[in-house]
Parts: C-alpha cells; sequence; structure tokens
C-alpha cells in the first residue's frame, strides 16, 4: 500500500475509535436495532410458495435481507447484498463484459443462466442469453427486500429457476412514506442521487422513485492480454500482445411509478443504462472504445380478487416488457501489419408478454391448494453492422441485418404452463408441502418438474425440514442460434439441462437470541449447457455436488448483532471427477452492527473465498484465496431530518482476483493469464434526508 492509502486507512480507524464508546442506553435510533430475534425469525418470505410465510417455516432454503440490513451495511449495490447469502459467490463474467454472476454451490456456466433473477416477481433475464440484461444495476436505496432461494424453484417458477431464484422486491407506500432524496460521492468519481415520493392519492397507494447513478470504474484494475498464439475465427489474424484497464465505467438512470390498493397493482418502470465499458472486451483483448447501451420498460399489471366464493382467492398479472441493446466492439485493433480495426456493432429488441392466472383454495381443512395457468411469448430482433465477415473486403462497413453474415436472425418462443401446489398443515408440528409445473415450450418441447417438503415443528425452538425438487434449463437463444461470432457461437442440437436436489434443513435457536441454521444439500445435474471460449456451445455432460451451509444469528445486546455464516461445496464433474472450476469450496462471511451512542453507528463485514479450482487442462497456477473487509460508519440526524453515511469498501486494499477465461490452446491457459483483479479500496459518503 502507498503513504496515501496508508493514511486512509489509519484516518477511518481513528475515525472509528474516536466515536463514543459502546453504550448500553435504551434508546434504539436504527432500524435494524428495533428487530428482536423473534422478529427477523417470523420476517415472511413469498418467493418460496408465492404467497408470505414465516422464513424459519418456508419448505426450501431461503434468506431474506431488509432494507435496514442493506442501510446498516452501507451496501451500495444489490451484488453486495447478495455476497451476505451463503452459498452464494458473486464474480464477474469471465467472458465478456465483466458483468456480475452468480454462482450457487459450485452450480454455474459462462452465461450464468442457472440463476432466475426476479424484480417485484417479473423476470428481467434475457432470452438471448438467460442471464440479466448488459450492464444491468439496480438501485439498493429502492429495494425494501431481497429473496433469495436456493434451491429448485422450477415446480412454481419454471425455466432458469435451475440453482436458486433471486427476487428485488421494491419500497411502496408501507416503506417508503413521505419524500426522500439523497447523494452519494465517493471513489472512482462515483455518483448516486436519487429521489423518492410515496403518498397516499385518492385511496390509492402512491410511489415514486428515480436514481441515477454513474461511475469512471477503477482505473486501476490493469490486465496484460497475450493473443500470442490464439485468434479465434472468423477473425484469424496476428498475434497481439498489450495491457490496459478493464473498463468498467458506466451511466444508468432507473425510474419506478407504482400505484397500488388492495385489489389492484399497477407498475411502470423504467431502466436506462446511457453507457457502460465492456469489461475486458469481446475477444478478451481490452477494448477501450467498445461500449453498451441497452433501456428496459415494463408495464405490469396485477389483480387480487379475494371475494370470488368464501375461502377462494383468485390473482392475476398481466406485463409487457421493451427492452433495447446495442453494443460496439472493437475485436481487434489497428496494429502492425493490420491497418483496419475489425468492429461489430450488434444489438437487438427484446418483446416479451406474459398473462398469468392463480387460484387459492384454502376450503379444505389443513390445505392451501394453489392452480395457476400461464403463458408467455418473447421475440427477439437482432440487427448487426461490422466491418469483417460480411463478403466484402475487410474494412468496408455493412448491416448484416437479416443476412446469412448476422450473428442471429430473428427468433421467437412460446411457453405455456399449468402447476399445482398443496401446502398441508398435519398438525401444528407437522406440514407438507407438494407441487409439480408442466411447461411447453414452442420452439424446443415440454417438460414436467416435480418438489416435496416436509418441515416438522418438533420444539418452539427447533425445526427440520427434508427437500426435493426438480428443475430444467431450457438452451438461451444464444446456445441455440448464434453463430458468425467470434467469442459466443450456437448449437441447435442442443438438450436442456436437468437438476435433481436433495435437502435437509436444521433450524436451532440454542438461545432466545441466537439462531442457527445447518442446510445440507447434494444435487446431480444432466446435460449441463456450457460454452468455452470461441467454440460451438456444448451438453459438455454432468455435474454432482454436494456440500453445507451453516449460518447463525447472535443479538449480543440491545445494540451489538452478529451475523456470520460458512459455506463449503464439493462439485465435480461426475464422468472425470474433476473440480467445477472457479466456484469456491469454501466461503466465511462474517459482520458485526453496533449502536454507539444513541446516534452512531458502525458495521463492519469481512468475506472470504477460497479453494477455487482451475479448469481441467488449465497450466496456471491455482487461483488465490482472498480476504475483504469492509466499514460502515453512520451518523442518524446529523442535522434535522438528515442522515450522513461514510463507508470504505475493500478496507486493506486486497488484491483479490476473479478467475479469468481458460483458452484451450493457448500456451499461458488464457489471454489474460494473471485473471481479472477486483475493485481495490474505495470510499463513501452519503447524505439521505427524508420528509414525512
Amino acid at each position: 500500500m502507498n503513504s496515501v492509502n496508508n493514511s486512509i486507512v489509519i484516518g477511518c480507524l481513528l475515525a472509528f475509535y474516536a466515536m463514543p464508546s459502546l453504550v448500553q442506553g435504551d434508546t434504539v435510533a436504527e432500524d435494524l436495532f428495533e428487530l428482536s430475534m423473534d422478529d427477523l425469525l417470523n420476517i415472511e418470505v413469498e418467493i418460496v410458495t408465492g404467497k408470505p410465510q414465516k422464513l424459519s417455516r418456508a419448505p426450501a432454503v431461503a434468506n431474506v435481507i431488509t432494507a435496514s440490513e442493506i442501510e446498516a451495511m452501507g451496501l451500495t449495490s444489490f451484488e453486495q447484498v447478495l455476497e451476505m447469502i451463503p452459498g452464494v459467490n458473486v464474480y464477474p463474467d469471465p467472458v465478456g463484459r465483466l458483468d456480475s454472476h452468480f454462482s450457487i454451490r459450485g452450480i454455474h456456466t459462462a452465461d450464468n443462466s442457472q440463476i432466475l433473477m426476479l424484480v417485484n416477481g417479473h423476470d428481467v433475464t434475457s432470452v438471448a442469453t438467460g442471464s440479466m440484461p448488459a450492464g444491468f444495476r439496480m438501485p439498493v436505496t429502492n429495494i425494501a427486500r431481497i429473496e433469495v432461494m436456493r434451491s429448485p424453484g422450477s415446480a412454481l417458477y419454471g425455466a432458469d429457476a435451475f440453482g436458486g431464484v433471486i427476487n428485488i422486491i421494491t419500497k411502496n407506500l408501507v416503506e417508503n412514506d413521505g419524500t426522500n432524496f439523497g447523494w452519494r460521492q465517493g471513489s472512482f468519481n462515483t455518483q448516486d442521487v436519487w429521489l423518492r415520493h410515496a403518498t397516499d392519492l385518492a385511496g390509492w397507494d402512491f410511489a415514486f422513485s428515480l436514481e441515477t447513478s454513474s461511475s469512471d470504474g477503477d482505473s486501476s484494475r490493469v490486465v496484460e492480454y497475450r493473443n500470442e498464439d490464439f485468434v479465434p475465427p472468423p477473425l484469424s489474424l496476428p498475434p497481439i500482445t498489450g495491457s490496459g484497464p478493464l473498463e468498467t465505467y458506466y451511466d444508468y438512470t432507473n425510474t419506478e411509478v407504482t400505484l397500488n390498493n388492495e385489489e389492484w397493482t399497477f407498475r411502470l418502470w423504467n431502466w436506462d443504462l446511457k453507457r457502460a465499458g465492456v469489461g475486458q472486451g469481446a475477444t478478451q483483448i481490452v477494448d477501450s472504445e467498445g461500449y453498451d447501451e441497452s433501456e428496459l420498460y415494463l408495464l405490469d399489471m396485477q389483480h387480487e380478487n379475494r371475494d370470488v366464493l368464501p375461502e377462494l382467492d383468485i390473482s392475476s398479472r398481466l406485463s409487457y416488457e421493451l427492452s433495447e441493446l446495442d453494443s460496439y466492439f472493437v475485436l481487434y485493433p489497428p496494429i502492425g501489419s493490420v491497418t483496419v480495426d475489425r468492429f461489430g456493432r450488434p444489438g437487438a429488441t427484446q418483446r416479451k408478454g406474459s398473462l398469468s392466472v392463480r387460484s387459492n383454495y384454502s376450503g379444505i381443512a389443513g390445505h392451501s391448494l394453489l392452480v395457476g395457468v400461464g403463458s408467455e411469448w418473447v421475440e427477439v430482433d437482432p440487427r448487426e453492422v461490422k466491418n469483417f465477415g460480411t463478403g466484402l473486403p475487410v474494412g468496408t462497413t455493412v448491416d448484416v441485418t437479416g443476412s446469412p453474415f448476422a450473428y442471429m436472425t430473428r427468433q421467437s418462443r412460446t411457453v405455456n404452463h399449468i402447476l399445482l401446489q398443496d401446502e398441508w398443515a398435519i398438525n401444528q408440528d407437522w406440514a407438507v408441502t407438494a407441487g409439480i409445473r408442466y411447461d411447453d415450450y414452442s420452439d424446443f418441447g415440454d417438460t414436467t418438474n416435480p418438489r416435496i417438503a416436509v418441515v416438522w415443528m418438533g420444539r418452539p425452538n427447533l425445526t427440520t425440514k427434508l427437500l426435493y425438487g426438480q428443475a430444467f434449463r431450457a438452451p438461451t437463444f444464444s446456445e441455440l442460434y448464434y453463430k458468425n461470432n467470434p467469442a459466443i457461437l450456437g448449437n441447435p442440437d442442443l438438450a436442456a439441462e436437468t437438476i435433481e436436489t436433495y435437502e435437509a434443513v436444521i433450524d436451532y435457536r440454542p438461545a432466545s437470541e441466537v439462531n442457527l441454521v445447518l442446510s445440507l444439500f447434494s444435487y446431480r445435474i444432466d446435460d449441463l449447457i456450457d460454452r468455452t471460449f470461441g467454440e460451438p456451445a456444448a451438453n459438455t455432460g454432468k455435474q454432482r455436488g454436494s456440500g453445507f451451509e451453516l449460518e447463525g444469528n447472535w443479538h449480543v445486546s440491545s445494540r451489538l448483532q452478529l451475523r456470520s455464516f460458512f459455506a463449503f461445496q464439493n462439485a465435480e464433474d461426475s464422468v472425470t471427477g474433476a473440480d467445477v472450476p472457479n466456484a469456491p469450496r469454501q466461503q466465511f462471511y462474517a459482520s458485526a452492527h453496533w449502536g454507539l451512542q444513541p446516534q452512531w453507528f458502525l458495521g463492519t463485514q469481512l468475506k472470504w473465498i477460497a479453494d477455487r479450482k482451475r479448469a481441467a487442462g488449465d497450466p496456471r497456477s491455482e487461483i488465490g484465496n482472498y480476504t475483504i473487509v469492509d466499514a460502515t460508519i453512520k451518523r442518524r440526524q446529523l442535522l434535522p431530518n438528515m442522515d450522513f453515511t461514510f463507508s470504505v469498501r475493500n478496507l486493506f486494499d486486497e488484491d483479490a482476483r476473479a478467475p479469468s477465461t481458460y483458452t484451450p490452446g493457448h500456451s499461458q491457459g488464457a489471454t489474460i493469464p494473471a485473471d481479472y483483479p477486483l475493485a481495490g479500496r474505495s470510499v463513501y459518503g452519503e447524505i439521505r434526508f427524508k420528509f414525512e
């Protein structure tokens, strides 16, 4: 660390220790401290069965992170929130863009399409890639809570709910009464400005949110690229070496308007990525000129009818999504004898409409019966301009949209489904949840996926769960249809991925303010789809995995809360026995939140990522472990209606790295052999105003 960085660390530590010492006063000024252990255990989760139920009794392995926890730890992105979840590893896309990807229990591939990402219950994944929109970020200031299910969810959600489901739920009038606005400034010229307002409007709950966020990215994340003996077709160019910073800048705006009452909910959402860097570049050659521009519009309408018949509720949902993506990639810059760069300007318009109806009947003693039907239609219109691979001399810019030289032709898909679920409360101690869902794809075929869960509340302080589930993932359009692409090639003969999972959970409360949860799991995956850089996608074979997660919460006092977990997974290729590459076999997390004198609060957290293996055949040394420490100090009511927060990410400037993609045939194993450095130390100051 240089002297300036050392000064920052010393200054932060002195500031923390200079604060008034921990007191045992009765004044509670932080929402998180207002929650007892009973309150935390009784937090409701909807993601598991589609309706609210206590987290401790939910028939799945699930977690909920609330807005108060997010604010208390000074978190600035939803990816940072997910790092608090046992068994979830957040890492940058190793193939391109460095967008955030999520591995749950060692389940991941290049496109990260094994996780279903929802915002307010709406699927925001791209049908082309199966992952989030390019450059997707979500402002945490408008998040009410994030629910995560670390189990297969296809019996309720269909495709992509393979390794787990993540649902980001935004604030409404209940969580956001009055007017809130704030400003955050930090390292890398990062700026966030937001405004939220919620009020009662003629018997309707009205909520409005607007946030703009931008950053230049961390220019110290410099990598060397050594494309010395591998340049994929259709480029087939001389080797190239060089270095440069990963392009991680971004500028986006997020806007949401919600209007709801007891029966109706109307939501209009716009996410606008004005421009973002493309990380390591589409061909692993750092691209300082490339960029992504993306925009998403969603109109969502929901209706709840609780008076159809006694004990019968019917809900319906109609939504329409329009998203646009335009990218610019310099795939190979002019250098040496190459006087003309090779660039591509791909884009696409995605239109998605969905309609679903669900009924819940509780007229049979001890049973809650759910029946649901739905249909989704999606269409992708690709477009592309490039100056190579067009049938004309290199350097001639051609619009190849709709031609044989384009990266994909127009594709569409319709999916119809029906689901059944029964929640059976046998008595006060025993409950069984069983469900099954049938999906029919217009372009792929059909699939049926069941699940069953047995929950035993043996004692007031002990709950045991036994869980079984199956899930599937249909190939994405990129895996099926991409062509003429130096990085991604499709394969129309792909089969669907399938998974079968067994889980056991022990939720134990040894003392009134201590809660421990042990989750054991074992799974088997068939026909896993993955791709090697420059090679067609393929069903690479089978994967099996097992492991455990141990998490604990301890309310030491009314002014000190501790949270921790340790996760271990052993995922391997079922045929070769080789470890699944890049996924951490061991993870440890710990956080502490202190209430200092009534208006002062200090939060710290530590995460340890360890034991990540290289892909079979990769000649590079093992991936290094890392430990990152963050710290946050907060002053409530620094001025009337104003809170101030100061936070430091990666306090000790750890040289943490994420694995770069393995390139078979490359003498050093990868075009970027030294992996991708994560962001260094960063500091942020934030002020928030609230008027009721």
